[in-house]
């Protein structure tokens, strides 16, 4: 079986569709295996609750296929379709189709899935923060299971890991968030028979384009200051949860944001696995 593995180096190496067999090869040659944290949220009226999960495992996929080339033989591992409430403030509650689960299940969801994955013999692992709630947990796990068993767990927010050369690559020129041109995009380039774009409506709070404290930004964009809600009516008039200029989104603009997601993820594994 090991001779399949380290012959096939463009296949895209998903776990859900190996056999044991396949998976004892991999750890065989110390393969690395990629977890994306999604999430069953609304994405307003234009894409699917599933938003979140699609592009994760895309990005994985995409991941995948690049270092297999370069003899790195990542597994795209199972992804955790599920995530925390989003921030309050900028997501109406009563959108029908959410699926949240609280921390402290997702924390032991994911120390389950890890702990399995170390048992079956994987030293590393790479969890891909594809939805930005799931970050907390997210930490945790990774540093806790570090710290207690053999394997090496690495988180990756590629939010702030791509910020500088991100900037410019939409069309919008102002702030862009959950379901906003960047998001529709890639989705757009990952299933676009799920983009429903004559749904797609522009929607912006009311937060200045810069933050007046320096460092006053979200968490998982890196802020120092750490806020969890708004209550100056910041968001006032949202109606179906999404933050940005959706219908300015295109496939294209999805596969340059992907290229730059994608390499900026190879680079770290890259570096991570290096002699």
């Amino acid at each position: 079986m090991s001779v399949r593995l380290e012959t096939d180096h463009h296949k895209v190496l998903i776990f859900d569709e190996m056999t044991s067999p396949d998976i004892a090869a991999a750890v065989a040659v110390n393969a690395p295996v990629i977890v994306t944290l999604g999430a069953m949220e609304q994405h307003g009226a234009h894409l699917p609750l599933s938003t979140d999960t699609y592009q994760g495992l895309d990005t994985c996929r995409r991941a995948s296929a690049l270092l297999a080339k370069e003899g790195i033989p990542l597994i795209v591992g199972p992804a955790i379709p599920f995530g925390p409430p989003p921030f309050l403030s900028e997501s109406p509650k009563a959108l029908p189709g959410t699926i949240n689960i609280s921390n402290d299940t997702l924390r032991a969801l994911l120390h389950d899935v890890c702990a399995s994955l170390i048992s079956s013999g994987f030293r590393r692992i790479y969890l891909l923060m594809s939805n930005v709630e799931s970050e907390y947990a997210m930490h945790i796990v990774a540093k806790e299971l570090t710290e207690t068993t053999e394997a090496n767990i690495v988180t990756l927010n590629w939010l702030i890991g791509i910020r500088p050369k991100y900037k410019g690559m939409l069309v919008s020129d102002k702030p862009q968030g959950h379901g906003g041109e960047g998001e529709t995009a890639r989705m757009l380039a990952t299933a676009p028979h799920l983009v429903r774009m004559e749904e797609a409506r522009p929607y912006h709070p009311n937060l200045p384009l810069e933050p007046v404290v320096p460092g006053d930004f979200l968490p998982y964009l890196g802020g120092a200051i750490g806020r969890y809600r708004f209550d100056r009516d910041e968001f006032r008039g949202m109606v179906d949860g999404i933050t940005g200029d959706p219908q300015l989104a295109t496939a294209e603009t999805g596969e340059k944001s992907y290229a730059v997601i994608v390499e900026w993820i190879a680079s770290a594994i890259r570096f991570d696995m290096r002699p």
